[in-house]
């Protein structure tokens, strides 16, 4: 830089220009110098940092620690240079170092709130909870997570709500996109049904679903009687699925299933109420 410098100022000085001007000019065109330098660092590190850690763990694990580690090299990297441009505007920057740990402990002391949720973010990442790209359910909030650092994670779910909450407040998170997922239909029958013979017709439909749609990793089981409702007999039909695919699958069945029980002769019931006179006077 000192090199640059006496360059620039020789070269506004055979120009005519004053020396007090000569002097902002050089500061200005080494501050935005610097400031160049800072974001080219920072384009560099993060196409770098995503690229090795994509490659390495995979897209959602690897997106979720390269925006960690590139938010912490980004902060180092303006550190520098906003103390590069202190010191290029003429200030001391070996004080402002000085009391940057003191202020830093001060700030650890009256921040207690923020060092718990960045060391929960922290065990978080290790302990590999969740990535960026997963669906997941915190404090009964189910959604895709958006963005995560180490203080916070966005989660939005399928209305477009936003749920952004600090680590440290997090006790319990359900991932529903590690595993396969089960999808589960409810259905009720009338009480006149033949249920014998609605068993006997079910492992054809239950064959159907299996051919129709390929989210459906294997043949879904017709799980029987579960409930003796007020107003139906209720069963159940459950289906190993893709990961992310229950929902989607579980409005399939029910579709499909309608278009099933009609077409067998069974009734769907709505709910009745009798009204007996036995007792009027």
């Amino acid at each position: 830089m000192n090199q640059l410098r006496d360059m620039l100022e020789n070269a506004l000085i055979d120009a005519g220009v004053a020396e007090a001007l000569t002097v902002f000019l050089i500061s200005l065109a080494i501050i935005i110098l610097w400031i160049i330098i800072g974001r080219i660092i920072a384009m560099v590190g993060r196409r770098t940092i995503f690229h090795y850690f994509t490659k390495k763990k995979g897209d959602k694990r690897g997106t979720t620690l390269a925006s960690m580690l590139f938010m912490a090299f980004n902060v180092v990297v303006w550190f520098i240079i906003i103390m590069a441009i202190i010191s290029e505007l003429g200030f001391d920057i070996t004080p402002i170092l000085a009391s940057a740990g003191i202020l830093g402990l001060a700030i650890g002391f009256g921040a207690q709130n923020l060092v718990r949720d960045v060391i929960a973010g922290f065990f978080m990442i290790v302990d590999n909870v969740y990535n960026i790209g997963e669906t997941v359910e915190i404090g009964g909030f189910r959604g895709t997570v958006q963005e995560m650092n180490l203080r916070n994670t966005k989660l939005k779910n399928f209305m477009g709500s936003e749920l952004i909450i600090n680590h440290g407040n997090i006790s319990q998170v359900i991932n529903w996109s590690r595993n396969n997922n089960i999808a589960l239909v409810d259905f009720g029958v009338a009480y006149e049904t033949d249920l014998s013979k609605l068993t006997e017709l079910m492992p054809e439909f239950m064959k159907k679903l299996n051919d129709s749609y390929e989210e459906i990793l294997e043949e879904p089981l017709f799980l029987g009687v579960t409930e003796l409702a007020d107003s139906s007999i209720n069963l159940r039909i459950m289906a190993t699925v893709e990961t992310g695919m229950h929902w989607a699958t579980e409005r399939n069945i029910r579709k499909e299933l309608v278009e099933f029980l009609n077409a067998n002769d069974v009734e769907i019931p709505f709910p009745q109420i009798v009204v007996s006179d036995k007792h009027r006077a």
